[in-house]
């Protein structure tokens, strides 16, 4: 029997995470603090967490998303426990330096370690479910290991912060090492997609390598031959090549890092917006994307976004498709918080032109779901 993708952690691990953070907010009474500064802000953080630990048992939302939900207010309850006991003067710096390189020495290890295992007729389920594992994994290695902190110049505080960190990266990799257990458990039979998603990832990263280097202004507009200054469309094509230079650039570090699962996802970005830049570019020629003559040009161009988020959405290898979605969707979420904020400055060019990268993003990205799908499969 298969197993629905993407995986979801088990009752187990989100209990545990809960837990978690219920045991760091125990005994946390901050009132015998006198410095009123850290007293406050001790109770600022716990409130936060407790408020987090509420919402993620209140909602109906799956348990990827309250794990996900309940990443941060680890921290934040970290913050409490940490600084109550740097008070009490059981916790110091150094302390939370041996912690932070445990936990990076473990969270590298699991990376390290990892194999791109997955039954052996599902490629495209096996890279989404691993690359969704690396990024949590990646991410917590990340934070783990930064030190560039914010320095509060009482001592309570200071080391609060820093296990703060230490505990956010080490949720992140905790989250993706369960993560990965489940999953593999999950597999009656299974096979090792290592040689093939690297084969993938190296023919895809040669087409957008040329692009890691952070766009020329000028040089996009160059052969536009009309003024676009201050117009949707110079904001258009200078968003869309933006995307296209942050997703070569982390396909790079990806690669160079081996995380091959990632590569092709930040690949699949790239590409997507190079395709939806042409495109674009060929559009704005045209004299698309000028000034909005009325609401309801932006209005339109919000209707073509829903629309293009829609059969993207339909679109084949499913899971490839929700992958470059989620993008599209949060940039209309975001024009449409714009609306609902009030934020929206007159001529309006920002806003269409936030719909209008939806639009083109999500024109664009088909293309892309097929090459990669069939690239994977062969």
């Amino acid at each position: 029997m298969s197993t629905a993708l993407p995986v979801q952690p088990t009752p187990a691990h989100l209990t545990a995470v809960r837990q978690h953070v219920r045991s760091l907010l125990a005994d946390t009474d901050v009132s015998r603090v006198p410095n009123e500064v850290v007293r406050h802000r001790l109770a600022r953080e716990r409130e936060a967490a407790r408020g987090a630990l509420s919402q993620a048992a209140d909602r109906e939302i799956d348990r990827t998303d309250s794990v996900v939900s309940l990443t941060h207010p680890r921290s934040e309850a970290m913050f409490v426990h940490a600084g109550l006991a740097a008070f009490d003067g059981d916790l110091t710096e150094s302390d939370v330096a041996a912690r932070r390189d445990r936990h990076y020495r473990n969270a590298k290890t699991f990376l390290a370690e990892s194999r791109y295992a997955g039954p052996p007729t599902d490629p495209v389920g096996t890279l989404v479910e691993h690359a969704r594992i690396e990024d949590w994994g990646q991410t917590g290695v990340r934070i783990i290991k930064r030190d560039s902190v914010h320095e509060f110049e009482n001592a309570t505080l200071h080391i609060a912060e820093l296990a703060k960190d230490v505990e956010w990266g080490r949720a992140y990799a905790t989250d993706a090492r369960r993560l990965s257990e489940h999953y593999v458990s999950t597999l009656e039979e299974t096979h090792d997609y290592e040689d093939r998603f690297s084969r993938v990832a190296t023919t895809l990263l040669a087409d957008v390598e040329p692009y890691v280097d952070a766009p020329d202004k000028d040089a996009l507009t160059s052969e536009i031959d009309r003024d676009i200054e201050n117009t949707a469309a110079e904001e258009l094509v200078q968003e869309l090549a933006r995307i296209r230079w942050s997703g070569a650039e982390n396909a790079v570090k990806h690669h160079d890092s081996g995380r091959v699962a990632l590569t092709v996802g930040s690949t699949m970005r790239a590409l997507t917006a190079d395709h939806a830049l042409a495109a674009t570019t060929d559009a704005i020629a045209d004299s698309a994307y000028g000034v909005p003559e009325s609401v309801a040009r932006i209005d339109t161009e919000r209707t073509a976004a829903i629309e293009g988020l829609r059969g993207l959405l339909n679109e084949s290898p499913t899971l490839l498709a929700r992958r470059l979605a989620t993008y599209v969707r949060s940039t209309i979420q975001s024009a449409d918080s714009q609306i609902r904020q009030g934020s929206v400055s007159s001529p309006g060019h920002h806003l269409y032109a936030q719909y209008a990268i939806a639009n083109r993003f999500a024109a664009a990205a088909p293309s892309v779901i097929r090459r990669v799908g069939d690239a994977l499969r062969e």
